[in-house]
């Protein structure tokens, strides 16, 4: 009996030398479907965390932006985008400043080997453009705005990921000045 086992197995080996190289390849690639994986969708599992409905409050710091701060509540929706290759996302802020309504995608460049968000919303004409990477445990997110002859750039910081919370930190500066604190968003999740 042990030497029928010991034939099947050197047969099997023997079929699997013989079988075409892309035979091989692809019960290597079944093997590890893994392995496998783009790495755009790599990337985008690494933002599951995000996909679903969050309720958040944004505090407003003092700044050229807000002068008096401020602070409200708001909703986010974030869903997997076709093929998986990006969140699509929905936006709404209740401030005293007025409503902040928006959509965005967020998905993975794979030439820049960077993750790119395009933001549309009422606060502002166009796109919102913005380039993010990890930093360690932090997600950060950077994009300049050009207004009134100046450039502004936003640095937006995810930190404090669990599945039910998160915190975003955004940081404004004008041209080369340092980035000040203009906004903390404490989002939760049922």
């Amino acid at each position: 009996m042990k030497r029928k086992h010991i034939l099947t197995a050197a047969l099997l080996a023997l079929a699997a030398s013989l079988a075409p190289a892309g035979a091989r390849q692809a019960a290597e690639k079944a093997a590890s479907p893994a392995q496998q994986k783009p790495e755009g969708l790599v990337q985008m599992e690494k933002l599951q965390l995000l996909v679903g409905t969050w309720s958040y409050t944004e505090t407003w710091e003092k700044s050229a932006f807000t002068p008096n701060g401020s602070s409200g509540p708001g909703t986010y929706e974030a869903r997997i985008g076709p093929g998986g290759y990006s969140l699509v996302i929905d936006f709404t802020t209740h401030a005293s400043f007025g409503d902040e309504i928006g959509h965005g995608i967020l998905t993975w460049d794979p030439k820049e080997k960077t993750y790119k968000e395009y933001i549309v919303g009422n606060a502002f004409p166009g796109c919102a453009i913005f380039t993010g990477h990890w930093e360690g445990d932090l997600l950060v997110f950077e994009g300049e705005f050009e207004g009134g002859g100046k450039k502004t750039t936003l640095k937006t910081t995810y930190t404090e990921w669990t599945p039910k919370s998160i915190t975003i930190l955004e940081y404004y500066r004008a041209g080369d000045a340092p980035f000040q604190l203009l906004q903390t968003t404490k989002a939760t999740k049922p």
